[in-house]
């Protein structure tokens, strides 16, 4: 059994426990109190009875009539013949028990005839009694009403109580899962400042090599001598690119660095697309592109997006690779999706999706020039736009990024 599955039913059993404790506790001590009236009244009235010389039973029926909570009053005599003198709700039909009789001289004792009596006596000569009867169906009717507004209010509350737990075991695991996501991407950090670190060392040390040998004239032959300044500037190049990578993510992150602009980006696709097949032209490709398609975004931060998208395409798929390419509009949205028969992601990225300083292949990226940022990059523009992206393996075998934007209809 689920740890959540075991709370809420022990949150529901408290309540149960708890809400009948009480209101039990409430309706025994509400019955208790009607009939100690009852008793009261009868009581003073038997009192009355003792303390007089008049006629017992012509002052029963005289105490009977003036009182506020009617009572019958019945005469029991020698041979436990019963007759009731005036009629109420509390009428006997069976004589109670000699016990029964006895008892009620001093206190009130409840009786079972054809329903429940609350009974007081006062005993004549001769072995007869004078009783004072009132009924109880009154107080038992409540009684049942009540436990039943409590059964009614003890299921709402357990239902509450499932709600609440419900409601509040989802915001807990949402917290989780952000906390988890800011795990995550902590650990990505890591990962990403200490392969940036090392990225940047092994140039640094690749062109302060060559950057002595020059100096000190080792190298004589010009062609060694271009080559070296080859490799300098090759290595000055992969420092720019991760450089200006991680100044874009700190732009990005920046929310009021943020130059939102309508953009027309049927256009912006359509000019990747006319450069993806000017410098790939044997590479199939299939599009559709919607015209007039416009968006709320950075034209800079657009450009940055969609050749971060075309640029890996070129660089980690074969150039005979079938490329699909559309941009649609579905209600408010435009859906941009390009699909590839190249070697995709590994499985579990589909899963995760892009996390934060995340680098799908190190040694990818290392040997193509990039600085393996790209994903976080695109993540960071989309969602500055309130866009979404989606990584799936496409049904060409490759990679499939579905990327979401808001459509600007001003």
């Amino acid at each position: 059994m689920k740890l959540q599955t075991r709370l809420t039913a022990l949150v529901s059993t408290i309540i149960i426990v708890i809400s009948a404790a009480i209101g039990l506790f409430a309706i025994v001590i509400t019955e208790q109190n009607e009939i100690g009236r009852i008793d009261k009244i009868l009581g003073n009235s038997v009192n009355q009875l003792i303390d007089s010389n008049d006629d017992p039973l012509s002052l029963a029926l005289l105490l009977a009539d003036q009182s506020d909570q009617k009572f019958t009053v019945s005469y029991v005599s020698k041979a436990r013949d019963i007759t009731s003198l005036n009629q109420s709700s509390g009428d006997l039909t069976v004589v109670p028990t000699n016990l029964e009789l006895s008892a009620s001289l001093a206190d009130g004792v409840t009786v079972n005839t054809d329903g429940l009596d609350r009974i007081r006596t006062m005993q004549l000569p001769n072995d007869e009694y004078v009783v004072l009867s009132s009924s109880l169906t009154d107080i038992e009717t409540a009684k049942s009403e009540n436990i039943r507004y409590l059964f009614l209010f003890t299921l709402a509350m357990v239902l509450l109580g499932i709600l609440i737990s419900n409601y509040l075991f989802r915001r807990d695991n949402e917290l989780n899962e952000v906390v988890n996501s800011l795990q995550k991407n902590q650990e990505n950090m890591r990962e990403f400042l200490g392969d940036a670190s090392h990225e940047l060392r092994t140039p640094l040390t690749v062109i302060k090599g060559y950057v002595e040998l020059l100096s000190k004239n080792q190298a004589t032959d010009p062609v060694k001598t271009s080559e070296y300044y080859n490799r300098v500037g090759h290595e000055i190049e992969r420092m720019q690119a991760l450089i200006n990578d991680l100044l874009l993510i700190a732009e990005l992150e920046d929310q009021s660095s943020s130059n939102p602009e309508i953009i027309n980006f049927s256009r912006e696709v359509s000019h990747m697309i006319n450069d993806l097949v000017a410098l790939q032209p044997n590479r199939p490709i299939e599009t559709n592109v919607e015209p007039g398609i416009l968006v709320n975004l950075s034209h800079n931060y657009a450009q940055q997006m969609l050749a971060n998208i075309f640029s890996n395409l070129r660089r980690h798929t074969p150039e005979n690779a079938e490329t699909k390419i559309a941009l649609t509009s579905k209600g408010n949205r435009a859906i941009l999706v390009v699909a590839d028969a190249g070697p995709g992601l590994p499985d579990d990225v589909y899963k995760s999706g892009i996390q934060y300083f995340q680098r799908f292949d190190r040694s990818r990226s290392r040997e193509s020039g990039g600085s393996g940022l790209g994903m976080t990059i695109m993540k960071r523009i989309i969602e500055s736009a309130n866009g979404s992206i989606q990584l799936r393996k496409a049904e060409l075998g490759g990679l499939e990024i579905e990327i979401s934007l808001p459509i600007n209809r001003d």
